[in-house]
């Protein structure tokens, strides 16, 4: 009887228990609205919506393809650092070139690797560039193309070239300094990374660095100037200090004679708020790569 009290009281007790929700309707994440979508693929960015979100359906692919706002900053390597890239492939693939012209002409930064051929079809698909971050391979050859597509690109702000191979110093069609100064009235940042090797304290005696000895023109919105690997003198440094007025970051790397720093040259560097110039009085001596003139 206690027994059977007690089942009755469950049982009771069972029926008033409020039946299990319906099973989750199943989302269409195809459905999504355009404009979130679109939020969502700019937050991935263009390598990864290229690589991976548009394939995953028709409605995806259709914004990944039709949708300008997602390349306008493009760089399809693998990101070590804020917009600098390293990938294996040094020359610009198709994919790179595909993402630009899907831009629509919007393309404001891009970063890569490519030969002169290519950065001229790049340009061409990117003339309102404002950020350009190449590691560019090529001989004196590519390096007139490189001049020639840099002409193309009137709004460039700021510019980082490694050279994957060096050029021969000693052909003034090739002097970048000079012809970034001419090519690009609005620089305001630029990086050009001389050395060939990614180890910059390295010092190989068999390469000609480039000579930086004046000649560039005014640069009068500059306030950032990298040079790395390269044989400066002293004319090479007052004719910077003079032809970029705003100039408030200066970093050389590579050779320059202590010798040739007089009281006035002195005086105008002091007036650059970061500067770094090389310490290798022997382009032989490796021992130490930078020295800051007015660390005290």
């Amino acid at each position: 009887m206690y027994i059977s009290s007690h089942y009755d009281f469950y049982r009771s007790q069972r029926k008033k228990l409020p039946p299990p929700p319906p099973p989750a309707e199943a989302r269409d994440w195809a459905a999504l609205p355009h404009d979130i979508l679109l939020d969502v693929f700019l937050k991935l960015g263009s390598r990864e919506v290229m690589m991976g979100a548009e394939f995953a359906c028709t409605a995806w692919r259709r914004v990944a393809m039709h949708e300008p706002a997602l390349y306008r900053r493009v760089c399809m390597a693998e990101a070590i650092a804020p917009w600098r890239c390293v990938d294996d492939e040094s020359d610009l693939t198709e994919r790179d070139l595909v993402a630009v012209d899907r831009a629509a002409g919007q393309c404001v930064a891009f970063a890569g690797g490519c030969n002169g051929g290519e950065l001229l079809r790049l340009v061409q698909s990117a003339s309102s560039l404002k950020h350009l971050d190449i590691e560019y391979d090529g001989d004196n050859e590519y390096g007139q193309e490189l001049i020639a597509a840099l002409k193309k690109l009137p709004l460039l702000e700021e510019l980082h070239i490694s050279l994957l191979s060096a050029m021969d110093p000693s052909d003034p069609q090739t002097d970048l300094l000079q012809h970034v100064s001419k090519a690009c009235p609005r620089i305001k940042k630029l990086e050009l990374r001389y050395s060939p090797s990614s180890d910059l304290s390295f010092v190989d005696p068999e390469i000609e660095r480039e000579l930086i000895n004046g000649g560039i023109s005014v640069m009068p919105e500059l306030s950032s100037l990298e040079l790395y690997e390269c044989d400066l003198t002293g004319e090479g440094l007052k004719d910077i200090l003079d032809n970029c007025p705003l100039l408030e970051s200066l970093c050389i790397s590579g050779y320059f004679d202590e010798r040739e720093m007089d009281e006035e040259l002195r005086e105008k560097c002091a007036k650059v708020k970061n500067l770094i110039l090389p310490d290798r009085g022997d382009p032989y001596d490796s021992n130490e790569a930078y020295y800051d003139h007015f660390e005290d």
